[in-house]
């Protein structure tokens, strides 16, 4: 993946020499750019001989480096109060080196300076988003915990809040019967809730009955009827969003990859919740192995309001492949973070 365009094109050892003189700087940024420019050019020639090795080694090099400034910053912010900056450079120190001492040292220190408070937080969030298994993306990312103090209508407002605008709209007309079906679902009360529907099911719109219906049955393993809920949903009418992300995500859960991609497609093409549909292939891809189809869609993501999980997720994924320098331009350029 090309982050930066090459406009100069230099020979590998005067690249070499290029970045030995920053690093006689001590601007190791620089120097490795020019060291990785240097082992791009030196790619599949023999007449490079032992360039290639050269380059490796003197990357090598200039990451260790980065990683030992970072952790100087990371002490530094941290001496300042600014425990966010300091967890940046010790996070960042672990995209940059191989080097066990280093990666020791920021991990002993990333236990020191986070918040336990906000570790505890995160992993209840984490822990919550798995149960949330047919629900549309949006649903998931901002579900609102279940309030015995609000009045059951205020609450169900509460609920259908989370809604695309124009599903909210059809929502909040459909009822009181309807609203504590809603409630019920949303609490996992799988059996009122698939009872109360049944009360509605001679008012209330087709495609929302089946929709919530499918979505219940999910949840309760009945992964054949809630398919064919969803797809009568979508049949009824081919505008319903909620229908089309959860078949989506149904079809994705029980490994059904290619089908759901289909659907995804024509979500894409029908421009139905476009971005997360995209979201959503490219975490199929990821499951799939297929990494660099992966990354592909993660990166046409970045110019997208859904830029920064897209950034998360594809940092992760050049982590995961060692491809550190591009992981730390993302770092840098994304995720607000620095690399000097």
């Amino acid at each position: 993946m090309n982050f930066i365009s090459r406009f100069f094109v230099k020979s590998p050892s005067d690249l070499l020499a290029k970045g030995d003189k920053y690093m006689e700087s001590d601007c190791h940024y620089d120097a490795r750019t020019a060291y990785e420019d240097g082992l791009r050019l030196c790619s599949g020639k023999e007449s490079c001989g032992d360039l290639n090795i050269v380059f490796s080694e003197r990357i090598d090099t200039a990451n260790r480096k980065l990683a030992e400034r970072n952790l100087h910053e990371a002490e530094l912010a941290y001496s300042r109060g600014d425990t966010d900056k300091a967890i940046d450079h010790l996070e960042l120190v672990k995209t940059l080196t191989y080097d066990q001492n280093l990666r020791e040292k920021a991990e002993k220190l990333l236990h020191i300076y986070s918040p336990q408070e906000s570790v505890q937080v995160e992993q209840a969030s984490v822990s919550s988003c798995s149960s949330c298994s047919g629900s549309s993306g949006s649903e998931c990312a901002e579900s609102t915990p279940s309030d015995d103090s609000l009045p059951p209508l205020e609450y169900y407002e509460l609920l259908i809040h989370q809604l695309p605008v124009d599903q909210y709209q059809r929502y909040a007309g459909l009822g009181e019967d309807f609203a504590y079906a809603y409630i019920a679902a949303s609490r996992d009360e799988h059996h009122e809730a698939l009872s109360g529907f049944e009360k509605c099911v001679n008012f209330l719109p087709c495609d929302i009955y089946c929709y919530e219906k499918g979505k219940v049955l999910h949840r309760l393993g009945d992964d054949h009827e809630a398919e064919q809920l969803l797809r009568k949903a979508i049949q009824v009418n081919g505008s319903n969003s909620l229908a089309w992300m959860n078949l989506a995500l149904l079809l994705r859960e029980i490994n059904r990859f290619q089908d759901a991609l289909a659907t995804i497609e024509t979500m894409v093409t029908e421009h139905i919740m476009p971005e997360q549909a995209l979201l959503l292939r490219a975490d199929i891809f990821e499951a799939k192995e297929d990494h660099e189809g992966a990354v592909n869609q993660y990166v046409e993501l970045l110019q997208t309001p859904y830029a920064r999980t897209a950034a998360e997720k594809l940092y992760g994924i050049l982590l995961e492949t060692g491809r550190h320098s591009d992981a730390a331009v993302v770092f840098k350029k994304y995720l607000n973070k620095s690399c000097h």
